[in-house]
């Protein structure tokens, strides 16, 4: 049996597509908001400095996740390129 491994983008991943899917499905989200929230809901161990990094990597490649250019982010109403659900 083999063991899987996550990379901290991959768990920033899921976490900002469950954020995108509950109170913030239709909206998008910056990555102030995003990197803050994915804190407050990973465990205490993880570093701001590791979310950034991945949530720099997530935002140049959203897959399945949607991308905005210019918000407005639905959490902080500021004009700053987010992320969003991506509509079927």
């Amino acid at each position: 049996m083999t063991a899987v491994t996550y990379t901290t983008e991959d768990f920033v991943r899921r976490t900002v597509g469950r954020l995108l899917r509950g109170k913030y499905r239709g909206g998008g989200l910056c990555s102030w908001c995003l990197v803050g929230m994915t804190l407050e809901r990973l465990h205490i161990g993880w570093r701001k400095s590791e979310i950034e990094h991945a949530m720099e990597k997530v935002f140049n490649a959203p897959g399945a996740l949607g991308s905005t250019p210019s918000g407005p982010c639905a959490r902080c109403k500021r004009p700053n390129p987010c992320i969003g659900e991506r509509q079927a």
